[in-house]
């Protein structure tokens, strides 16, 4: 039984993408309230390490604390707010945060230890100054935040199951070998709209096609070409490479030996996905791991953050062999950034209010109900008073 939709279905309202306070509103509902993936452990080896990173307007540190915990903290001096640290990765020398401005000095557990020069009064407590913690916790090698004060649930339930997917890839025994940020100027959503349909793939990725022949198809899976039939008890009609090839190069074949710990079906699929709406997805194939980061920096652009990972004992990484598993996925990166800034152009249009879902747009009904689930459970806050969610 196909997975495609019946009918036609609408989709959102064409000013969800560019408007500026509905922008706000789905920061503050959503990416405020759920577990973000902001970097990888690698990162953070030895006490008093930090990475900063950018949740919408929200400025983070994250740190390997005094006890080797991670801990995070808003990038913010709690003086008069100027910002602690303007690098974006580092050691924080003598386990000391200093602020730029007026030298107030924290732990890196977020304590106010010391303000140089500031005249003392006796109403002065430097217990209630010490740095605006956030949650953050690991999973199997990344680092996740959460700015609510009180996250809906823990990171483990946060992510569910959908990490049985990877459960078989040895994650934490990888590292990160090579990272791109990629910049698009389109609405994050167009761009999780875009990773969950293959519909755009026959026309603008021919050389993946050629890795992935299901995507000549214009759907991901057997599974949602009309008339399918599972071949086998169990089958599920999921995409898999070619049968000549082994992975996502442009080739498909690979010179990394197999990572352990995948099945045989696993790795003979080429690959398998794991995605955390709307902000983080994992492709696993029998060879490298590949994850990437979607970062918000506006109504109409994102970073997206791609990490290459191997075996930590793999040592050093030859140049050769970075290109060979960069090419594809690179490749496929900048199709999809083309064909998104296209389509949030288009979405300007005075005649153009909403499109339609066709039946292998499955995907993006899903991810549209779940956003608009999220938003009629939102109280607007005053900066998004002027947005209806039902106008339309």
């Amino acid at each position: 039984m196909t997975k495609t939709l019946q009918e036609v279905r609408p989709s959102l309202p064409a000013s969800w993408y560019y408007d500026p306070d509905h922008y706000r509103l789905e920061l503050v509902e959503i990416w405020y309230r759920d577990w973000i993936c902001v970097g990888h452990i690698d990162a953070l080896k030895h006490n008093g390490d930090f990475f900063t990173a950018r949740i919408g307007d929200q400025n983070i540190i994250v740190t390997r604390a005094s006890k080797g915990d991670i801990r995070a903290w808003h990038n913010t001096c709690r003086h008069r707010g100027s910002i602690l640290c303007a690098k974006t990765s580092g050691r924080f020398r003598n386990g000391r945060i200093i602020c730029p401005y007026h030298t107030w000095t924290y732990s890196v557990d977020g304590e106010l230890v010391a303000t140089p020069g500031r005249i003392d009064t006796a109403d002065f407590d430097a217990a209630d100054y010490s740095l605006y913690e956030v949650h953050a916790d690991t999973w199997r090698g990344f680092v996740f935040v959460n700015l609510s004060d009180t996250p809906a649930a823990n990171l483990a339930d946060f992510l569910g199951d959908e990490t049985d997917f990877v459960a078989n890839w040895p994650l934490e025994d990888l590292r990160p070998v090579h990272q791109e940020v990629h910049t698009i100027n389109c609405n994050w959503k167009i761009y999780w709209e875009n990773f969950s349909e293959c519909y755009h793939c026959p026309r603008v990725h021919p050389e993946l096609c050629k890795v992935m022949p299901v995507y000549a198809k214009a759907v991901f899976d057997e599974a949602d070409v009309p008339g399918w039939q599972p071949l086998f008890d169990g089958d599920k009609g999921y995409g898999r490479v070619a049968d000549d090839a082994i992975t996502w190069t442009m080739d498909g074949q690979t010179t990394l030996p197999l990572l352990e710990g995948p099945t045989d079906e696993e790795r003979d699929a080429g690959l398998t996905f794991m995605s955390i709406t709307s902000s983080f997805y994992i492709v696993a194939h029998p060879d490298y791991v590949r994850s990437v980061r979607i970062v918000p920096k506006g109504p109409e652009r994102i970073d997206l953050v791609v990490d290459w990972l191997l075996p930590a004992s793999a040592g050093d990484v030859d140049q050769d062999t970075i290109d060979r598993i960069r090419a594809l996925p690179m490749l496929v990166i900048e199709q999809d950034g083309a064909a998104c800034e296209l389509n949030q152009k288009g979405l300007r249009s005075n005649r153009f209010e909403r499109g339609m879902l066709v039946s292998q747009e499955y995907e993006l009904w899903h991810f549209h109900e779940w956003l608009r689930s999220r938003l009629d459970e939102a109280d607007p806050p005053a900066s998004a008073k002027s947005v209806s969610r039902h106008q339309n």
